[in-house]
């Protein structure tokens, strides 16, 4: 940050220094001026007034009996102050019983904190001042375009609601999905439609199936502070004790403090607004109808999901907007604005601007690689950069010397914990506050690390994946250091209540139990992380993948005694049972408690474990198409139900279930077109095959499934270098399945003669009940080898053969004949030729990797 361009400067008496160090915890450190601006009573402040907005900063004056003396000193002073001030900031802050009418005539024109301003408060009036103030100032662009008619119908809804309906609009709902800017819009309502209302009001980024609970936790903390780990468990059990109408009623009395100071409050939670039946949760219309009769309060809603409207329109204090995808001109006019003049080329910029499909975030992600050297022409010859974002280069930026060492240990704690303070990161990495403050600030920069609220830090998850792959060796540490560190707070007295989703991870042990001393503190939100974690570690995991997924499961049952929304609770115990059911493991209490429930999940968990574990395709299909006809779920039922048709060669079954999908819909994921081209096939309708399969040719996928696919029938035909430079491919792909394409690339480097790769993938495949795939892998290994006996003993124990299967069947069965043992006997010859006749027939109807489909 430029030191001459937005800092800060605290100038206080030190008999308030308690307030003010609360204050200061609060902001940037590397960019704050405290200590050296401490004076005593009696002491001059002009001096440290002039000092302070000297060029273009924030002065800030915590106004105090203490702080009053001769006033006389400012008054000779006041044009110079006036003069030095017109690029500055001045802020007073009331202390005690004093206000902005204590001050010096002069002094009273400048912005002033209401006393009743919390800490919290303070700290973002004051980061306010500053961003503002850095906007102004520098040469920082700020592009929200396509936006405008959004804008206007939110303004014109904000400003006709109360003369129309009576009532005002409280509640602003902006839908849609991640990276389209609904936080950017939110900033710009504040300018327009509540420009009236008191700016930095607070931002609450609550999970993502945030309860009232959640709602209640988070506003009191910024409130009151840290409390203890006791408090904290009395709340939620007292909380989660009381009916709806009375929890909304809590969350009511603390929003009141921000309408009384008339500020608006920022909430981000990706689907806590629904229920399961995504319906507006019970407690959350008690809150639209209570906040009636607070008129002056003002709350904006950042979603991934909308509300109902034959819900919402029953509330006339509500409103809700979609953020949708911008249009190609619009992404054009960002690109404009955003990319250097000399990168710039209009013509190639409207090229580029159709493969960004509308997303905001992309068309800013383009252009920083554009002005960091990459030229418009490149990224349109190899999109990959486009398609992958993120993602694509995030591995080769933790791997390079591009991020510090203390970069790459606070990307490592982010990737295990879904959340850390500041301070937490501090005490870990045992590094001053300003030097850590830099490091964040590269790392946003980078966008690399979201911050909330200027306090909390968190990774996109698609960073946390490639962080928990690239970097999991560094963790365990680190690991330790968090536990040990929230474990100290404990036993002082103070726990964040933000951060119990950190301590739940860090103190569950390995079998998935958590202590019983913290057992209090679990929420449906806290405990739906901390599953997550667990399952997301496991997919992730190259071993030991079995004993993550029975821990994440061992989680998942405490949600069948916890009092929260089914929708919570059904997404808890859905990863559960998925985590079970990858293990081998058929997790009956939780199909029961579902059942019991009516919650729909349960036939696709009972379909998946037929498909996964008893490898009954009927059975799977069975429940699956139970499922379907719920009309739950309905793509990722299609998705395993068409795979268990495939399997049971019921080809017309699975493309009527993939023709239920839209060709927009089947289009937008490759994988479905590639269960097609596998339906097609078996139904010998090639024409329709080889004409889907020319659509998918080239195409850039974040799955890489084009390029699994293509590698798999580059194996098929034998060509082994091919087929390894589409698995390199696959792997520059975000999404891509790893233990798919790892399976595939021991399977061609068998072919070439390396077994590197071979034990590990044996033991991973029968770690994660893939004993089928391990087999095929051993069987490959002694065909190549020439070894058939061996070869023929493991085929056996394959029941259900997929083509990759069949193929080495033959490949064996040739080597069985050309020994001279069976040459020279006709009946066994006889028995070999009518195998491989059998084979040949099984063959035509078998595409390539069912079994996997």
């Amino acid at each position: 940050m430029n030191k001459d361009l937005g800092c800060i400067f605290l100038s206080h008496a030190s008999a308030d220094k308690q307030l003010v160090e609360q204050v200061y915890g609060k902001l940037d450190s590397s960019s704050t001026f405290y200590d050296i601006k401490t004076v005593s009573p009696g002491e001059s402040f002009i001096d440290a007034m002039k000092a302070g907005i000297k060029g273009k900063n924030i002065f800030v004056l915590f106004h105090s009996r203490h702080t009053e003396g001769s006033w006389v000193e400012y008054e000779k002073n006041l044009a110079e102050i006036n003069h030095a001030s017109d690029k500055s900031r001045l802020l007073v802050v009331p202390v005690g019983d004093e206000s902005y009418r204590t001050l010096p005539s002069w002094m009273q024109g400048y912005m002033t904190c209401p006393g009743d301003f919390t800490p919290s408060d303070i700290a973002r009036q004051i980061l306010h001042l500053q961003n503002s103030l850095i906007i102004k100032n520098s040469n920082v662009v700020t592009t929200l375009v396509g936006r405008e008619a959004l804008l206007r119908s939110i303004h014109l809804k904000s400003a006709n609601s109360f003369q129309k309906t009576g009532i005002p609009l409280q509640h602003i709902v902006l839908a849609g999905l991640a990276g389209m800017g609904r936080t950017s819009v939110a900033k710009s309502v504040l300018q327009t439609s509540l420009k009236n209302m008191r700016r930095a009001g607070p931002i609450f980024d609550l999970p993502d199936m945030a309860d009232a609970v959640d709602f209640y936790l988070a506003m009191r903390q910024d409130m009151f502070g840290a409390a203890s780990k006791l408090d904290i468990e009395k709340q939620i059990a007292f909380f989660q004790s009381l009916e709806p109408e009375k929890q909304a009623a809590a969350v009511l009395e603390l929003c009141k403090h921000w309408s009384g100071n008339n500020q608006a409050i920022l909430v981000k939670t990706k689907f806590g607004l629904l229920d399961r039946d995504r319906g507006i949760k019970v407690w959350l219309k008690h809150f639209f109808n209570l906040s009636e009769s607070f008129p002056a309060l003002r709350i904006i809603y950042v979603s991934e999901r909308r509300l109902p409207d034959d819900s919402a329109i029953e509330f006339k204090n509500v409103g809700q907007f979609r953020v949708d995808e911008l249009n190609d001109e619009d992404i054009q006019y960002i690109l404009s604005e955003l990319v250097e003049a000399r990168y710039y080329d209009a013509g190639r910029a409207e090229q580029l601007s159709q493969k960004i499909h509308g997303h905001p975030a992309t068309a800013h992600y383009v252009s920083e690689l554009v002005n960091s050297g990459r030229t418009i022409d490149s990224l349109n010859e190899n999109s990959d950069p486009i398609n992958a974002f993120q993602e694509r280069i995030i591995g080769a930026i933790l791997s390079s010397e591009t991020v510090t060492q203390n970069q790459r240990k606070i990307v490592v704690l982010l990737s295990i914990f879904p959340k850390l303070s500041f301070g937490i990161i501090a005490r870990v990495l045992d590094l001053p506050r300003r030097e850590l403050a830099a490091e964040l600030w590269d790392l946003q920069e980078a966008s690399l690390i979201t911050a909330a609220d200027a306090e909390y830090y968190s990774l996109p998850r698609i960073i946390a994946s490639r962080a928990r792959k690239e970097l999991a060796d560094e963790g365990e540490i680190l690991f330790k250091e968090v536990k040990n560190i929230i474990n100290s707070d404990i036993e002082s007295g103070k726990l964040d209540s933000q951060l119990i989703d950190a301590l739940l991870i860090a103190s569950a042990d390995s079998a998935g139990s958590i202590p019983e001393n913290l057992s209090g503190l679990v929420t449906a939100s806290s405990l739906l992380s901390i599953v997550n974690d667990r399952f997301y570690s496991a997919r992730e995991a190259k071993k030991g993948a079995k004993e993550i997924y029975i821990s994440a499961y061992n989680l998942s049952r405490l949600a069948l005694n916890i009092k929260a929304s089914d929708n919570a609770v059904e997404q808890i115990l859905f990863t559960g049972g998925d985590s079970a059911i990858r293990s081998g493991i058929l997790p009956e209490d939780i199909i029961k408690y579902m059942t019991n429930a009516a919650l729909p999940s349960v036939y696709y968990l009972k379909g998946s474990y037929a498909f996964y574990v008893e490898k009954d395709d009927k059975e799977a299909a069975k429940n699956l198409k139970l499922s379907l006809g719920m009309k739950h779920f309905k793509l990722r039922n299609i998705r395993l139900l068409a795979r268990a048709l495939i399997r049971t060669q019921d080809f017309h079954g699975a493309l009527d279930v993939l023709n239920k999908l839209t060709d927009a819909q089947l289009e937008r994921e490759t994988g479905l077109i590639i269960q097609k081209i596998r339906a097609l096939r078996g139904m010998r309708n090639y024409r329709e095959a080889d004409t889907l399969e020319k659509k998918i040719v080239g195409r850039n996928d974040e799955f890489g499934e084009v390029h699994l696919y293509s590698a798999g029938k580059a194996l098929r035909e034998n060509k082994y270098d091919d087929a390894l430079i589409l698995l390199k491919k696959a792997e520059a792909c975000g999404k891509m399945n790893r233990f798919s394409h790892d399976l595939l690339k021991c399977a061609v480097l068998l072919e070439k003669g390396d077994t590197s790769l071979f034990p590990l993938m044996v033991e991973t495949a029968n770690s994660v009940n893939r004993k089928f795939d391990a087999y095929q892998l051993q069987a490959r290994n002694a065909v190549v080898q020439g070894n058939w006996r061996s070869a023929e003993e493991i085929l056996k124990k394959i029941e259900k053969k997929d083509y990759f299967d069949l193929q080495l069947s033959l490949r064996m069965l040739r080597q069985k004949m050309d020994d001279v043992l069976i040459k020279t006997d006709p009946l066994e010859m006889s028995r070999c030729q009518a195998e491989m006749d059998e084979i040949s027939r099984l063959s035509v109807t078998s595409p390539e990797g069912y079994r996997g489909a």
